[in-house]
């Protein structure tokens, strides 16, 4: 009985902390639960190799930081975004891809996404 007490003690208190270790792993949230979805991604400006500013369908704009590596993204007549596992309604986040279809090669390029923060036309690019 002294076993089946401790053992039951030690379950409680591994099942009360799962809660705060999956709020530590989540992604940061942006403010005002704003979310580029990826199918709702409307536009797009490329700064640099590392820098696109994304617009949604609802006129909204985001900053998309990409790790280095990404080249030749100036004239990109189509993007993608792969964001997990929420198929269109996933939100494009830090470790999401941002796939670019070749431009007269054969071999799309899939870019790790940094971060993604919202944007207002008011803010300088850096």
């Amino acid at each position: 009985m002294k076993y089946l007490v401790s053992a039951l003690a030690l379950g409680a208190a591994v099942l009360l902390s799962l809660p705060a270790a999956a709020q530590s792993s989540a992604p940061p949230q942006l403010p005002n639960g704003q979310c580029l979805q990826q199918n709702r991604v409307d536009g797009w400006k490329v700064i640099d190799d590392q820098t696109l500013i994304v617009t949604d369908r609802s006129f909204r704009q985001y900053k998309v930081s990409l790790a280095k590596g990404c080249r030749d993204l100036k004239w990109p007549l189509r993007l993608g975004f792969s964001a997990g596992t929420g198929f269109g309604i996933s939100c494009v986040e830090r470790n999401s891809f941002l796939l670019v279809p070749p431009n007269g090669g054969n071999i799309t390029q899939r870019c790790l996404i940094e971060d993604v923060q919202p944007y207002s036309t008011s803010q300088a690019i850096r």
